[in-house]
């Protein structure tokens, strides 16, 4: 008869248990509750898989050494026309060249007529766009080149570097700009040169832009990815800008390469912390950064961050599939399907990581199943506390228990003043009627009496015990010893009266129970004194024909003819 009750019980807790679930997740999710960690286990798992860097790729550095051979900066940009001369010469596939062109040289125009003649002629140089904010916290604006620069460059493309919350670069912006992401960054720029442009051709990233509300002053972002740095993260062919310039580098190391001309030196450009640039190295600078964009586009290596939907989605299937999994062959204990999907969730993100180039996220999901698994975890050692302190025929509190609550109440007792009484009870005659009747009718008798005995201490304080074998006894704080004569007194009346029925596997034979009682005299009495006159007044009862109690203060009851 309970079979489909208890099922739709625990279905409905299974289902309260999967939305409760799911719900915290969705919640870690939309507030980025862990996104240190997250980014933690995305530096730790995108590191342990190596990323080469292309030898196509080519940074020719404004390092120290041009620096102390060309003078201070800035320099002429007869320097910079000179360079993009001698990397024509030499073949180069393209060239991005991210140096702040923005204002023209007021004290040398025809060096900014020689650098635009040159980026005509090359037509293979790509120019930054910067974003700025005018004011702080006002709004930005857009660092272009000069009109002559950005004319005569193949393509412009945007130089912003998004910066986590930690401060560390991970990701990039594939398209960018002021009121819409018009500009492709920097490094994809450079990847299109020579290419016919596509415009069916998908992007690879996150499409995070919101062009209804875009302010014509707000800088939007579109197309995030995140980029899965070289190792080591310094990696590609670097040449000092000087060495170029003095044409001391061989053509062969320069033909058919994408060249990068950026800041190196220290102190003078953008300095980033990336994934597996520590703290004791130099910081990587705003061209290596570059670099690695890329080296990933060239090589269809791009990560993109799964979409909030995704993320909440799978990260709730990964919690509810303890769940779903209960009840399979070799899974009907909840720590197995718990301890599958605690391994499911990283070897998940790492599959999407490795081979879709997607990342999952997974501390959200954890985080939760690690809850769920600790509660597991409380729930079976307060299962084995209990089962450690309850005999396991009757379900009473066992000898432990009793002893632990009799010291407990005696020390409440002492300080409150409030009588406590306790009774023991013998089930008369029970090695007779056990080996008479066989166990199974025994063990009926101890259930009846044990059923029989709840009924009758029933306050939230009261404690029912089986001692062993036949031995129960009852725990009444605040007790008198003419109520707990009464209450000896009814539980003989509930026994005549039990007589006509039977257990549930076995007839049910008449029996009866002696009680000893006793009710605390004395702040001095000890646990095992108090237990030692109930025990007595027990005794007495058997002398005196058995079926009856017996108390020391006088208070005495019978079974009812």
């Amino acid at each position: 008869m309970n079979g489909p009750r208890t099922h739709a019980i625990r279905s409905r807790s299974r289902l309260l248990t999967a939305l409760a679930a799911a719900s915290i997740v969705t919640l870690l999710h939309l507030f980025s509750a862990t996104w240190r960690a997250d980014a933690w286990m995305y530096d730790a798992l995108v590191q342990a898989s190596s990323h080469t860097a292309d030898d196509r790729i080519v940074i020719v550095a404004i390092d120290e050494k041009s620096l102390t051979e060309l003078g201070r900066w800035p320099w002429s940009r007869r320097t910079h026309a000179e360079l993009l001369g001698r990397l024509g010469d030499a073949g180069v596939r393209g060239v991005a060249l991210n140096i702040l062109l923005s204002e023209p040289a007021l004290f040398d125009p025809e060096g900014d007529a020689l650098l635009a003649q040159a980026l005509n002629r090359s037509g293979k140089v790509v120019l930054p766009v910067y974003a700025e904010a005018e004011h702080l916290n006002g709004p930005s604006v857009e660092l272009m080149p000069i009109p002559e620069f950005a004319a005569a460059a193949a393509s412009l493309g945007h130089v912003d570097m998004a910066l986590d919350g930690d401060g560390m670069a991970r990701s990039m912006f594939l398209r960018a700009g002021l009121g819409s992401p018009h500009w492709p960054s920097l490094a994809l720029a450079l990847s299109q040169i020579g290419n016919e442009p596509n415009p069916a051709a998908e992007l690879p990233g996150l499409r995070v832009a919101d062009l209804q509300d875009a302010s014509p002053h707000r800088w939007v972002r579109d197309y995030q990815v995140l980029i899965p740095y070289t190792d080591p993260p310094d990696g590609f062919q670097t040449v000092s800008y000087v060495d170029v310039l003095k044409g001391t580098v061989p053509p062969s190391l320069l033909r058919g390469r994408w060249v990068l001309v950026g800041v190196t030196a220290a102190g003078m450009g953008d300095e980033l912390a990336a994934p597996g640039w520590h703290a004791t190295e130099p910081r990587m600078s705003g061209i290596d950064y570059q670099a690695n964009a890329l080296n990933m586009l060239m090589g269809n290596d791009a990560v993109v961050p799964l979409s909030i939907t995704w993320q909440v989605a799978l990260s709730s299937l990964m919690v509810i599939l303890p769940l779903l999994l209960l009840g399979l062959p070799g899974l009907h204990r909840i720590w197995r399907p718990m301890l599958i999907a605690l391994l499911t969730v990283p070897l998940l993100s790492w599959l999407l990581l490795r081979f879709a180039h997607v990342w999952y996220p997974p501390v959200p999901a954890l985080l939760v199943l690690g809850l769920g698994a600790s509660l597991l975890i409380l729930r079976a050692l307060r299962r084995t506390r209990l089962q450690a302190q309850s005999d396991p025929l009757t379900g009473l509190a066992n000898r432990i228990k009793f002893d632990e609550e009799l010291e407990q109440e005696l020390r409440s007792a002492r300080r409150t003043g409030q009588p406590l009484s306790l009774l023991l009870l013998d089930v008369d005659h029970f090695k007779r009627l056990n080996d008479g009747l066989g166990h199974p009718a025994g063990d009926e008798v101890l259930r009846a009496l044990s059923t029989i005995l709840r009924g009758r201490a029933r306050r939230p304080r009261d404690l029912v015990a089986r001692l062993g074998g036949d031995e129960f006894a009852v725990l009444l704080p605040e007790t008198t010893p003419q109520a707990a004569a009464a209450i000896a007194t009814t539980i003989h009346v509930d026994l005549a009266n039990l007589s006509s029925r039977t257990g549930n596997h076995v007839p049910l034979p008449p029996f009866t129970a002696s009680i000893g009682i006793h009710t605390t005299q004395s702040e001095e009495e000890t646990a095992a004194y108090v237990f030692e006159l109930a025990d007595n007044a027990l005794y007495q009862a058997k002398q005196a024909g058995r079926n009856r109690s017996f108390s020391h203060t006088g208070e005495r009851g019978c079974a009812p003819s």
